[in-house]
């Protein structure tokens, strides 16, 4: 790492060391609202921007759920890695106690007996105590809890990895299909952070309505991928696959879906909000209905947008409950008009045989113009790719080629190139190549280790160049490789609101880049964006869909989004930088 390079903590470690100073106060027996405050800040944190770049901009006392107390954890957390509160707490309980209260079925009154009679607080020795059957004879510590336990223990090991959204939803899809050859049942879907499209998850929850519960249950908890059952019962079965995802099916009547899919979809904090929201209005929110604390009377159902519409409130989107200002906004009537896959009019990142593409590039435009898109473009590597990079004389042969097939496939094919962004900032080719072209997507694929300062210059020189239309995957992260490099946010997405660039979120399955935070924050800087699929064969194509999960966690609208735009206003934006207006 360069001199200059200073490590950062990023959301998701700072939200986990927050809930780590939760669990053990109320451990400590702390009171109910002193530890979900640290429940709350930690969701705020998750969802939040680069929250060392809100602290440097004096604005964290300014999130909601964070005031001095908990903002100075937070500040301490992003300095040192951990807190004085944190500290404390691990003098009276060490951090091996974490291990046994992500057991299923142990609970902190649980972990708390085991720790202080027991002397357990770690798994190993929960683990040795079971076996040596230590813990026999114990009060409401019967056979049946031990074997659960055992599970839990199975489960808990497995949970270590979280599991990305696009390899989630695969399995997913592949355990719907599996429930939909058995018994009877009406609906089925899958729910938490799955439909939420957090970017990992840290495992897999269906829903499903069906006249005969027990039998679907005891069928999912047979199906031949399971290599453990973990629970079943007469509304819930659940199972762990090898490699650790664990699947929770839950089975409730028709009648409740709507409240069945909206309860287990959550998010924790907005489910908390949720609740405290009802109980205002007297009344108590759970899977089973909404009962009116009044008169006894329970509101079912069977559709998702009922649960709102009987606490007063707009129906929230999946996306959005992330227990932030939704519910706030929900009731006022204002949440955003979020977009949705129908919006689409185009892609502008996909690749063919003519770089690192699978498939010709006349199939690859036959199968955008079978998505119904009015345009899009094949936007093939630039040289600086190495071995599969196109010059600029097959880039102008390729351009050639398009304009030679013109609309015979009923689409609009736009000549494009995704062009490495050099070291210095300029660009692959030479500006009078780039002018020849429709689209250009500048992108970084090289020179990953830069220094924070360098690397923001890089992207405003990008940014500046008259012809780079769109950033490519901003922060270069890859789930299986590469957490992204470091820049000033707030530096590169001024320069691409001031200087007509958009900047790209992209679903490739591996990127997610931007992330909805991220996202959310280059909109509020008044910067325009795409999603697009980067697809490097015909069934990558499909992927644009996860850049829209990311869109609209971000809560985008058509208007930020460009490839939902007409193509005559495509154009104009691009026409627009080129001509320095």
């Amino acid at each position: 790492m360069p001199p200059d390079t200073k490590p950062t903590i990023s959301n998701t470690d700072v939200a986990k060391k927050l809930l780590d100073i939760r669990m053990l106060m109320e451990l400590a027996g702390e009171p109910f609202y002193k530890y979900t405050a640290f429940e709350r800040a930690a969701a705020t944190v998750e969802n939040a921007s680069p929250i060392a770049d809100v602290i440097a901009a004096g604005e964290l006392l300014k999130l909601p759920g964070i005031g001095k107390s908990i903002g100075g954890a937070i500040e301490e957390i992003v300095n040192t890695g951990t807190a004085q509160a944190l500290e404390e707490l691990h003098k009276r309980f060490p951090p091996t106690i974490f291990e046994v209260l992500g057991v299923s079925g142990i609970g902190v009154k649980t972990a708390a007996l085991l720790f202080e009679n027991y002397g357990i607080a770690s798994l190993a020795e929960l683990e040795r105590a079971i076996e040596e059957g230590s813990l026999a004879g114990v009060p409401r510590l019967g056979p049946k809890t031990i074997e659960n336990w055992k599970r839990g223990i199975l489960a808990y090991k497995g949970r270590q990895r979280r599991t990305p959204l696009p390899e989630a939803l695969a399995i997913a899809q592949e355990a719907i299909s599996y429930l939909l050859l058995g018994p009877p049942l009406a609906r089925l879907g899958y729910a938490g952070s799955l439909r939420r499209q957090e970017i990992t998850v840290g495992d897999v929850d269906l829903v499903c309505t069906s006249g005969n519960a027990e039998h679907v249950t005891e069928y999912f908890a047979r199906w031949e991928r399971a290599e453990a059952v973990l629970a079943e019962g007469p509304t819930k079965s659940s199972i762990w696959l090898a490699g650790g995802l664990q699947i929770d099916l839950r089975v409730l009547p028709d009648r409740v879906y709507g409240n069945l899919l909206q309860h287990f979809t959550g998010s924790r904090e907005h489910n908390i909000q949720l609740r405290e929201h009802a109980v205002r209005r007297n009344l108590r929110v759970s899977e089973n209905g909404i009962l009116n604390l009044e008169n006894g009377e329970v509101i079912t159902c069977p559709e998702e947008e009922g649960v709102y519409e009987a606490l007063g409130m707009q129906y929230i989107p999946p996306e959005l409950r992330t227990g932030m200002d939704e519910i706030e906004l929900a009731l006022a009537r204002a949440l955003p008009k979020l977009i949705e896959e129908s919006d689409l009019r185009g892609d502008f990142h996909m690749h063919s045989t003519w770089s690192d593409g699978r498939n010709s590039l006349d199939d690859m435009i036959a199968a955008a113009a079978a998505r119904g898109y009015q345009y899009h473009s094949i936007s093939d590597h630039s040289w600086g790719r190495g071995r599969f990079g196109l010059d600029a004389d097959k880039l102008r042969e390729q351009r050639a080629y398009v304009r030679e097939l013109g609309d015979r496939y009923g689409i609009r094919t736009l000549c494009s190139s995704e062009v490495d962004i050099l070291p210095d900032g300029s660009m692959d080719f030479p500006d009078d190549v780039l002018a020849e072209l429709d689209i250009v997507i500048g992108s970084v694929h090289s020179s990953f280790s830069m220094s924070r300062e360098q690397m923001t210059k890089r992207l405003i020189r990008a940014c500046e160049n008259p012809y780079v239309n769109i950033i490519g995957h901003p922060t270069g992260r890859r789930s299986d490789s590469f957490p992204g490099y470091e820049f000033d946010y707030d530096a590169v997405f001024a320069a691409a609101a001031r200087t007509g660039t958009a900047l790209e979120i992209d679903g490739q399955a591996v990127r997610l880049d931007l992330s909805s935070p991220l996202a959310c924050r280059a909109k509020e800087a008044g910067v325009t964006l795409t999603c697009d699929s980067d697809a490097h064969e015909i069934a990558d194509l499909e992927d644009i869909v996860l850049a829209i999960g990311q869109a609209r966690r971000a809560g985008l609208e058509t208007r930020h989004i460009l490839n939902t735009w007409p193509l005559e206003d495509v154009l104009a934006f691009v026409a627009r930088k080129r001509a320095g207006t």
